[in-house]
């Protein structure tokens, strides 16, 4: 294969025997008449995905094993020293994309030497499109420095932002981007470390191009645990808050906002990934994607160390709480009022679940 690619596709794979086939017929049956390889990286998987994964015979794959299981984050950043392409292209093991996802982008991307190229996706669950008719933007549109600066803004205050900006999946990022800046997940984290990635990357985009269409499909599983989840059952510490703060905080300067905002955005931040957590969380009990009697105590065990926390104490002070968000929520954390705050998390939560109901 030619050392000149033009994409990388970054495939982390753990225990997915049951997606791997969907998924990388997907990748194989591209419309795309550039060279590019699909790094297939698997995390000591314990099914038969490694078995599968052999099968596939194709000159794009580069297969990577890994001895031990290291999550996602530290499996990516694998992928990211094994690639080649100008752009990198992240998929999750069981989800799809449509066969001209890679030459639209692609082409959008060279056309307007974009630093980071994103599209819309389908949602699905239980063979329903949920995001049918809906769009993250109007039309196709192309952001500059102030613009991106502005927008990503957004995310901060909206709890049904639809990852816009925000996101690894079903995008291009310049490669040289990564490289240059030395941006890698962090690798120790099972929860947000794919929120971080796209914070730093976002530090430094000066031209980010929206293509509206939906390219990459993302399948919901309602058994499968989600990264909250699986980060909080492990003993999620409450310094990876204050991490994704700084992270944040880190983002706004070098986009050359001023230091007080960057800092006052910073705590937004992480209040609000506290909150996110919390909900999600909930959800996943009440879903029983967690087991119901650990995930109660687990959830009051991080609810009294958020409590507790000292810099969660200080940046709850100057929360803007918005329209779409439960008001006592972080009423609750400011109070410092356990069991109002349990209550209102399972509260928000079932609300969220009736609405993608």
């Amino acid at each position: 294969m030619s050392e000149t690619l033009s994409i990388s596709i970054i495939v982390p794979v753990f225990n997915a025997e049951k997606y791997l086939k969907r998924c990388l017929d997907s990748l194989l049956n591209q419309n795309f008449n550039k060279p590019f390889e699909i790094i297939l990286i698997d995390d000591a998987s314990t099914d038969n995905s490694i078995n599968i994964l052999k099968r596939f015979k194709s000159p794009l794959i580069k297969l990577i094993s890994q001895n031990l299981n290291c999550g996602p984050a530290s499996t990516r950043n694998t992928g990211l020293k094994h690639a080649k392409g100008k752009y990198i292209f992240f998929c999750d093991a069981d989800d799809t994309i449509s066969n001209d996802a890679l030459s639209t982008l692609y082409d959008e991307a060279e056309e307007n030497n974009s630093d980071l190229i994103i599209s819309d996706k389908k949602i699905i669950d239980n063979n329903k499109n949920l995001r049918e008719k809906e769009y993250i933007y109007d039309s196709n549109k192309t952001f500059k420095d102030f613009e991106i600066t502005k927008e990503i803004q957004k995310r901060l205050f909206d709890p049904l932002y639809i990852e816009g900006f925000i996101g690894i999946t079903g995008r291009l990022f310049k490669r040289s981007l990564i490289i240059e800046n030395k941006i890698y997940f962090q690798k120790d984290l099972r929860y947000l470390e794919d929120e971080i990635f796209s914070w730093d990357i976002l530090s430094f985009c000066k031209n980010i191009k929206y293509v509206r269409q939906k390219l990459y499909t993302y399948y919901v599983y309602p058994n499968v645990n989600t990264g909250v989840s699986e980060g909080i059952n492990r003993g999620y510490s409450i310094s990876n808050f204050l991490m994704a703060k700084n992270h944040v905080t880190n983002c706004f300067k070098k986009r050359n906002m001023n230091i007080s905002e960057s800092e006052k955005l910073g705590d937004q931040a992480m209040i609000f990934f506290v909150i996110s957590a919390l909900i999600s969380f909930s959800r996943s009990i009440i879903l029983g994607k967690v087991h119901y009697k650990n995930g109660k105590i687990k959830l009051k065990e991080l609810i009294k160390k958020i409590i507790e926390d000292l810099h969660i104490n200080k940046a709850i002070k100057n929360y803007n709480c918005s329209k779409n968000e439960n008001k006592w929520i972080p009423r609750a954390i400011n109070w410092k009022m356990n069991k109002l705050l349990e209550f209102m998390c399972y509260r928000r939560a079932k609300q969220i679940i009736s609405l993608r109901q």
